[in-house]
């Protein structure tokens, strides 16, 4: 018997759920994932899993023996990392997760630069319009523009994606511009409620939070639902400036309610909660931090065009400040 893999399998099993989910994961055999839990507890004279036909529940021993399978395991990848690290070199699969405008505004691209970067990283992107569990799902980190409680994952911030309330002119032109925030309750609104399920729409004014609930026309979890209904002149929606910049720029889109600030968002990684962050986890968080900071490249590209647009950014109107 293979302790390690046996640990490695009776944590992956716990984490996914299922042996099934388990061999999916791993690309393994179910009934070799079944045998090494087996094996673990025939060795440990222990019942790690209660089986029945419709779940499987893990025993107080079990709950207790993954707990420290989790730290062991941690700290035999700490242990490798520490003799490679003056080698910086990645190698192995590194799958993430993501929601679909992250991905087609940005992510997809900078995954192909960074694999450039690790060319022995075999990197695999998912894309989950929905909060997806990396530990539960099997990926290495998800990113993602929520604020969800992280639970027993870890949540890493790792730069701003500062959103605004827009409309095109016509739909101005149509239905008038509001000019507080009760006003938003006699306009037709678009609404992703992946983002904020309670139709809560949340600002700040001279430094005061202040809210407003909300009657969506629309209500959806993509954020390509809410751009095909603004572009149509038919609503209004809270959008995040990386994926509008371009109608931004052009004044297809403008913002309105312009003395708010929408309260911030950030764009974060989840990943799995442990005193050790695996290597290609750190670095990736890096690589991203250090590309975008506290003013991503898109800000900077809008307040160019339009500088009275830097109220709502949070800026003085000048890149860099």
């Amino acid at each position: 018997m293979n302790e390690l893999e046996c640990m490695r399998t009776f944590v992956k099993v716990v984490e996914a759920g299922s042996f099934a989910e388990a061999a999916r994961q791993t690309d393994t055999v179910k009934s070799v994932i079944a045998k090494r839990v087996n094996q673990l507890e025939e060795h440990l004279e222990l019942q790690l899993l209660q089986r029945s036909t419709r779940r499987l529940t893990v025993t107080d021993a079990g709950t207790e023996y993954y707990e420290r399978c989790v730290h062991v395991l941690a700290e035999i990848e700490q242990a490798k990392a520490a003799v490679h690290s003056t080698e910086w070199a990645l190698s192995g699969t590194f799958r993430v997760s993501c929601n679909s405008s992250v991905i087609a505004a940005f992510l997809a691209k900078d995954l192909c630069e960074f694999r450039t970067q690790h060319p022995e990283l075999q990197i695999e992107l998912r894309q989950h319009d929905r909060f997806c569990d990396p530990v539960q799902e099997g990926y290495d980190v998800s990113v993602q523009p929520t604020s969800i409680p992280p639970g027993t994952l870890q949540k890493t911030e790792l730069f701003p994606a500062r959103r605004v309330i827009v409309a095109t002119p016509e739909y101005l032109e149509h239905y008038g511009r509001p000019e507080q925030l009760e006003d938003l309750k006699n306009h037709c609104l678009a609404h992703n409620d992946h983002v904020e399920p309670d139709c809560t729409l949340r600002f700040e004014r001279e430094g005061k939070p202040e809210t407003v609930i909300i009657k969506p026309v629309v209500r959806t979890n993509t954020i390509y639902m809410l751009h095909a209904e603004i572009m149509q002149h038919k609503s209004m929606a809270m959008m995040p400036v990386f994926f509008i910049e371009n109608e931004l720029i052009s004044g297809q889109l403008v913002p309105v309610l312009t003395n708010y600030a929408v309260s911030s968002a950030a764009i974060c990684a989840y990943y799995r909660k442990s005193s050790f962050v695996p290597m290609k986890v750190r670095i990736f968080m890096n690589f991203l931090r250090n590309k975008y900071g506290n003013f991503p490249p898109w800000e900077q590209r809008l307040l160019v065009k339009h500088p009275e647009y830097a109220s709502l950014l949070g800026r003085s109107g000048k890149p860099g400040s």
